[in-house]
């Protein structure tokens, strides 16, 4: 029995370790996102803003797991909720975006009524309306309130916005499927529309790309949510008396569970590099000038230096 424990306890540290080293690089990863979508001057349109605020999500709800990791306030919980529910609406929020995209047409229609302001704040809103929903819930609600909640409202709400959001995705691509004209036109050619009543080839072809990447997002979170919801509903039989199972296995289930649940974050911005070619172009960009930097600075240091020596020596 004591070499068990041994083990589980050992197994428990490997897997908080192992925790906190995959939070550190979530955090480093999508700071990257965030930093290369910021200064990269061909990024900064609304093609990729709810790229941007989802990896803005997923910084903050990463910050939040490493906080409550050391102090379980209730309002680290609520933030780390509500955080996470932003990212799960940005995907949401993608399909809508190019939906629309597809929708209204000509393409000139859809960019004077689709604008990068109002998607800002559509953003915001997303925000606003997720903070407002954990917030009052987690900081005023008594801990039997609470229980129920976490077991029966939010993983049903949560799930009913994947369900949604795979909907969407589903009939944004039949949409695309319908304009099979556009795949002879090649990748390099100028902005054409095959009629008025369509949208133009490229932005067909950018919406396929883009629904695909978030596909692949869409089912790495929902794997990954799906372990920490199973155990909200195990806790709430496990403290209403509903079943045997010990609080110390739930710990060690949680455990295992919240290892899983920040892989999304970090699984995300490899995504972006694997999928986006901007993406990669503008990460690329980046690195190349903070090199370029760094040597023009060593060669003025150097020829200070070289400057300083000529002067002493004359």
């Amino acid at each position: 029995m004591t070499l068990l424990s041994t083990m589980a306890s050992t197994l428990s540290t490997i897997i908080t370790y192992s925790a906190a080293v995959i939070s550190g690089l979530a955090v480093l990863e999508n700071l990257l996102v965030i930093v290369v979508l910021a200064a990269t001057s061909h990024l900064r349109i609304k093609y990729f803003t709810f790229v941007f605020n989802l990896a803005l999500a997923d910084l903050a709800f990463v910050a939040m797991l490493i906080a409550f990791s050391l102090n379980r306030a209730r309002v680290l919980l609520a933030l780390l909720q509500a955080f996470l529910f932003v990212s799960e609406l940005m995907i949401l929020a993608v399909a809508v975006h190019r939906y629309l995209a597809l929708t209204i047409t000509p393409p000139s229609r859809y960019d004077a009524l689709v604008t990068r302001c109002r998607l800002v704040v559509v953003c915001l809103l997303l925000w606003c309306f997720s903070l407002a929903l954990h917030l009052p819930i987690i900081l005023v609600a008594s801990d039997e309130v609470r229980l129920i909640l976490s077991a029966w409202f939010r993983p049903p709400l949560v799930l009913t916005v994947w369900i949604a959001t795979a909907v969407l995705y589903f009939f944004v691509f039949r949409k695309i499927n319908r304009y099979t004209c556009i795949t002879t036109i090649p990748s390099s050619s100028p902005v054409v529309r095959t009629d008025d009543t369509e949208p133009a080839a490229p932005r067909v072809l950018q919406t396929r790309r883009l629904l695909v990447t978030f596909s692949i997002i869409l089912i790495t979170s929902f794997i990954c949510w799906t372990p920490y919801n199973i155990g909200q509903i195990m806790e709430y039989f496990i403290k209403t008396g509903q079943s045997t199972i010990s609080e110390e296995t739930l710990n060690n289930y949680n455990t295992i569970a919240a290892l899983v649940y920040c892989l999304s974050p970090a699984i995300n911005p490899l995504i972006y590099w694997w999928r986006l070619d901007g993406f990669r172009q503008g990460l690329k960009a980046l690195f190349c000038r903070c090199l370029l930097q760094n040597q023009d600075l060593g060669e003025t240091v150097d020829g200070n230096e070289d400057q300083q020596n000529t002067e002493t020596i004359m």
